[in-house]
């Protein structure tokens, strides 16, 4: 792809490789301007009609913004293909997006070299950098395109950024008796804002600095003059304390502290393809923007990691930049990682940024906090701490005005923060997934394996970190279809997953080593187990220890964001694992774990499961029923008077861990328990209508216990299914399964079962005969007839 350059610091130019591309008509060059200025963020079709058409709008506006926009994507990509993802002009949604990460602009040069002069080491290497950034403009913002944005605040904010970083700039200058450096930026942008005091203040400073103090004088004069013709008032404080300086030939300020405040701008750049969550962002956007007077405003998102919070923060503090005009702060603490990001080193970075440089910054922290709580005091600072690793890390960097806002990431809940607003974030919806998927394929690569792409959301779970791995991934090799990454990561799991800094696994392992030795065995064995959700007292017997301390054990993992916990039906707090997290379980059991020690735990889990299957249909109505040699476990006694209270419940609560310990008993060979766990399932499976469990169960158990030639096992799964034929009236199955039951039964000399079956079949003969010879009926149900 060809590269292409953007130059906004100044008229508006635009060149493809070394070629400059015009662009003729003026709304044209203004829709490419207000995406260059948005550096990268989504622009809603609306904000672009309300800057270029306002209530003049034609009802033809739409289409005209859609035309620009196709002019421009032509101009700019000649040979894209429509809607793919490869386009740098993205359509997502009602907006519009310019992905300047596949470009180079002069914006994101100036902020890029403003961001590395505040992390310089030294005021000399800072001002060296703030220079070249300023070097970079070439006159006002889009100073050509005066008339179709004019006085529009995204431009102003552009403006005040370069304003911003010149009084930085003239502040150190002036301390490093540099000041003839900044005289001419200062000149420069002083003529372009004759009644900015800020400006005007600084450049007396520099000029008697610089040793012109008549020049100095003057400039004040002018200054004064302009102020009392124009706006009929007198100098404000900063130019009166800069005059007063020059009169008594002190032009050096006692520290940075009294510069004039710098406008700081940390945030990293929004999302290009952000998809979904829409009313939340929307809700998020609207309680932090509001002015309402109170306490600080501190918004907790909280949620697994690779869950879209960092996304989501970021996203919802650019929508957020115009309301905070003093500016906005970013960090990321390192919360997940080994080494989180000590508060004293973040808060030297913030003091920096807010233009606190050298011995002016105290060593004491508590002192660092003081100054940084008095630096923003009053002002609309918005503070995003990214990857919290606790309360006591994000205190120092919280601060005391109202009228700032913090926006914190994390993936523990860090209670302790009264009156915080908290947003558990959850996986991606299906719909939204795909959306992901989408914007970064193209909706055409998606729409001819519409299947496929349902399949491999599913298969990460909506987890969008997983989903974007995949897509970058898929994007890096056109000839790849979706149905084959589907069969990759269904062989290669987790290592398709990893591109680039995009790799799920190297997330998960920061979490899974946070915790200890215990809680990662816990992690590392129940993972292991196939059921789709588990209870305490699975736990308890999985890991063989008491129900407390499984419990225990399950809440260190839950706060890791390892493990999931629900509520169930009963009121008991179920667990289970994200789809992706269990994988990554899988992968630390193979490696950390014998197959002789995974064998013994699927098996006492599966066999206590069998154990309390067993107990509860002893006292349920039915059949009497055929007992094998599988092995049984004991459960925590809390568990049997839950059971007994109530069987059937107790059945709706495991239903689905029976019909998957089924699947794993025949999966590993287990065929006596497989058959043993899918016949305790029968009797509430026919008492509740079960018929898809019953029937995948029996047939799984079969296929199991015929492959291992047990012949009572699949003698009793053909009497279930039998039963479940006479349910379902399909009666010449069911006669014909009931037929090898009874045989079967009779060649192991199961007296008892093979006379059941042959009570049934000559019942339900009998019943077909009469029926033959009376008018249809409703039939009396199978599981009543006598087994006497």
């Amino acid at each position: 792809m060809e590269s292409i350059r953007f130059q906004v610091l100044g008229p508006l130019r635009v060149w493809r490789g070394d070629t400059e591309v015009e662009l003729s008509s003026e709304k044209q060059r203004a829709v490419l301007a207000l995406l260059l200025l948005k550096a990268g963020a989504p622009v809603r079709r609306d904000e672009i009609i309300d800057a270029l058409w306002g209530v003049e709008a034609p009802d033809s506006v739409v289409n005209l913004v859609q035309t620009y926009i196709g002019r421009l994507r032509r101009r700019l990509d000649p040979g894209h293909v429509p809607r793919s993802g490869s386009s740098r002009l993205a359509a997502l949604g009602s907006a519009y997006v310019l992905r300047l990460d596949r470009c180079d602009a002069d914006l994101l040069r100036f902020r890029a070299l403003a961001a590395e002069a505040r992390e310089a080491g030294s005021p000399q290497a800072t001002l060296r950098l703030l220079l070249r950034a300023l070097r970079l403009w070439q006159g006002p913002c889009l100073s050509d395109l005066g008339q179709s944005l004019k006085g529009h605040p995204w431009v102003r904010a552009v403006e005040q950024e370069r304003i911003n970083v010149l009084l930085e700039a003239a502040g150190i200058a002036v301390r490093l008796a540099a000041a003839a450096e900044v005289i001419p930026q200062l000149r420069v942008v002083a003529s372009g804002e004759p009644l900015n005091e800020a400006v005007h203040a600084w450049l007396v400073l520099a000029l008697a600095a610089a040793g012109s103090q008549a020049e100095a004088l003057a400039e004040y004069e002018a200054v004064r003059a302009r102020l009392a013709d124009e706006l009929g008032i007198d100098p404000g404080p900063q130019l009166r304390a800069a005059h007063l300086q020059v009169l008594r030939q002190e032009t050096v300020p006692p520290s940075s502290y009294d510069a004039a405040p710098v406008r700081p701008s940390l945030l990293p750049a929004d999302i290009a393809d952000f998809t979904g969550r829409d009313e939340l962002v929307e809700d998020l956007c609207g309680m932090l923007a509001s002015r309402e007077p109170g306490p600080v405003k501190v918004l907790l998102i909280s949620g697994r990691c690779g869950v879209g919070k960092t996304a989501l923060a970021v996203h919802v503090a650019h929508r957020l930049a115009d309301a905070y005009p003093d500016g906005q702060l970013y960090a990321d603490l390192l919360g997940g990682g080994p080494e989180p990001a000590d508060p004293g080193r973040v808060l030297t970075r913030f003091l920096r940024a807010l233009g606190i440089h050298g011995p002016a910054i105290p060593e004491d922290l508590e002192e660092r906090v003081d100054l940084y709580r008095s630096r923003v005091a009053g002002r609309r600072i918005l503070t995003v701490l990214d990857d919290a690793d606790g309360c006591a890390q994000v205190r120092p960097l919280l601060p005391g005005s109202p009228t700032c806002t913090v926006i914190v990431t994390s993936r523990s809940r860090l209670s302790g923060r009264p009156g915080a607003r908290v947003v558990d974030l959850d996986v991606l919806e299906p719909g939204d997934a795909e959306g992901l998927l989408a914007a970064i394929l193209g909706e055409e690569r998606l729409a001819a394996e519409p299947g496929a792409a349902a399949e491999l959301v599913r298969a990460c779970g909506g987890l969008p970190l997983a989903i974007r791995a995949a897509a970058t991934r898929l994007a890096a090799r056109p000839h790849w279809t979706l149905t084959r990454f589907a069969e990759r990561f269904a062989l290669g799991g987790l290592d398709e997953l990893a591109v680039g800094d995009l790799d799920v696994r190297a997330k998960l392992d920061d979490a899974y080593h946070r915790v200890g030795e215990e809680a990662r065995r816990a992690f590392r064995l129940l993972g292991v187990l196939d059921l789709p959700s588990f209870a305490a007292w699975t736990a308890a017997t999985t890991l063989e220890v008491s129900l407390v301390a499984a419990e225990e054990l399950a809440d260190v993992l839950i706060d890791a964001r390892l493990l999931d916990a629900a509520d169930h039906a009963t009121g008991r707090t179920r667990y289970r694992f994200h789809r992706v997290v269990h994988l990554y379980a899988r992968e630390r059991a193979a490696i950390e774990e014998s197959e002789s020690t995974v064998r013994v735990v699927v098996t006492r889990a599966l066999a206590t499961l069998l154990a309390l299957a067993q107990e509860a249909e002893d006292h349920l109505p039915g059949h009497a029923p055929v007992r094998g040699r599988a092995p049984r476990w004991p459960a925590p006694v809390q568990v049997h008077e839950e059971l007994l209270a109530d069987p059937l419940s107790w059945f709706g609560g495991e239903r689905a861990c029976l019909a998957a310990g089924v699947r794993q008993a025949a999966a590993i060979g287990h065929d006596e328990l497989a058959w043993e766990l899918a016949a305790a399932l029968l009797n509430p499976a026919l008492a509740r209508g079960w018929w898809d469990d019953l029937e995948d169960t029996h047939r799984t158990a079969l296929a199991a216990c015929q492959h291992a030639g047990n012949r009572l096992g699949e003698a009793v799964m053909l009497r279930g299914l039998a039963e479940l034929d006479h349910a379902m009236e399909r009666y010449d199955s069911c006669l014909e399964n009931l037929g090898t039951a009874r045989a079967l039964f009779a060649d192991l000399r199961a007296f008892r079962a093979e006379a059941d079956a042959l009570a049934r079949l000559t019942e339900l003969r009998a019943s077909r005969s009469e029926a033959s010879r009376r008018p249809a009926g409703p039939q009396a149900p199978f599981q009543e007839l006598s087994t006497e």
